[in-house]
């Protein structure tokens, strides 16, 4: 299990942890490259990367941004904000 951004009812967060259930441990997600912080996100299991995109960030109502995360390198890429990238919203599904 992969837990990433969210709200702490302060602040969105740009922080998160795997979950190991066998080892039943945790381990930090890397904040470097890691997609603003933002809550109200999606989240989705791609393969062999989870998917964030959109919600509400930090100074932004609704952010069109997103990244994508890999957990075997624990590492972070951006998605594209190039043509067609959606309005920005949040409480959506994916």
């Amino acid at each position: 299990m992969i837990v990433w951004g969210g709200s702490n009812l302060a602040d969105a967060l740009d922080t998160g942890g795997r979950y190991n259930p066998a080892a039943d441990a945790w381990m930090a997600v890397s904040p470097a490259g890691a997609p603003s912080r933002r809550d109200s996100h999606t989240a989705v299991w791609a393969g062999g990367e989870m998917i964030i995109w959109g919600g509400y960030g930090a100074s932004i109502y609704h952010t069109n941004t997103g990244g994508r995360y890999n957990p075997t390198t624990n590492s972070w890429a951006d998605t594209s904000t190039g043509a067609n990238v959606p309005p920005g919203r949040a409480y959506h599904t994916a």
